[in-house]
């Protein structure tokens, strides 16, 4: 009895792998360079990173101070720095320059007043081309050219009937001619002013400039019907193109 109980304590404080394992146990196999000095080594060396890493934190704390070389301040050439615009500039000059030393300039001058007489001879440049504006109003031009004209035929006209009616009052009164004279020096006399002559001449003068005042105001009357009348021609003409895209869609939707 006192056998098959120390038989069961036996088995009950076993670990059961020495026992119970088919795999005998071997021996501790020695590894070269590995012994009680080298894990002496080991620790020292990680006692010192552990250090280091201490010290580094730190060092790179919020409140360090850091003592640092100052840079040299070199002197700065002004003329040394480059502004692009000015560059840009330059170099738009030098082209300009070159074309203008070609003749290209001049000969796209001329191809583009070339192509605006072309649309002038077809009536194909309209008032509302800003781009394509020319700077003469050939239509008011010839106008005001035959309305200089005209006055300087009547102011002709009149002069040379001044003139005969003059000569005639010479003829035929000489002496009263001497009273209406007056001494300006030895040997020159000059004609009294006549004032209703003057007055009249400032009569005509007015009436001309009111004259020429109602025909500026004509031709910007019929220069604003012209402009009206072609609007009237194009926005008929853009209808006439809708009402046309508006049939053939509704013909496709249909067929």
């Amino acid at each position: 009895m006192a056998e098959e109980e120390k038989k069961k304590r036996v088995v009950v404080e076993s670990l059961g792998w020495l026992t119970e394992s088919s795999i005998m146990p071997k021996k501790h196999r020695a590894i070269e360079g590995v012994g009680a000095s080298s894990i002496l080594e080991l620790k020292a060396h990680l006692y010192k990173s552990q250090e280091e890493s201490k010290k580094s934190k730190e060092l790179n704390g919020p409140d360090v101070e850091y003592h640092r070389a100052k840079k040299k301040i070199a002197p700065h050439d002004t003329f040394s720095f480059k502004n692009s615009g000015v560059d840009a500039r330059a170099v738009k000059d030098k082209l300009e320059l070159k074309a203008v030393k070609d003749g290209s300039a001049s000969y796209a001058a001329l191809e583009k007043k070339a192509k605006l007489y072309d649309k002038l001879v077809r009536g194909e440049l309209s008032d509302e081309e800003d781009k394509e504006k020319y700077c003469v109003d050939f239509f008011r031009k010839g106008i005001e050219e035959e309305e200089s004209q005209q006055p300087q035929s009547e102011s002709c006209n009149r002069a040379s009937d001044n003139l005969q009616a003059g000569d005639q009052g010479v003829e035929n009164d000489d002496g009263a001619s001497l009273f209406n004279t007056k001494f300006v020096g030895p040997g020159r006399t000059t004609g009294i002013i006549d004032n209703d002559e003057h007055k009249r001449f400032v009569r005509e003068v007015h009436e001309e400039a009111n004259q020429a005042r109602g025909r500026v105001s004509e031709l910007k009357l019929r220069r604003q019907e012209q402009s009206m009348a072609r609007r009237e021609k194009l926005r008929q003409a853009y209808l006439r193109k809708q009402l046309e895209k508006l049939k053939s869609a509704s013909k496709t939707e249909h067929t």
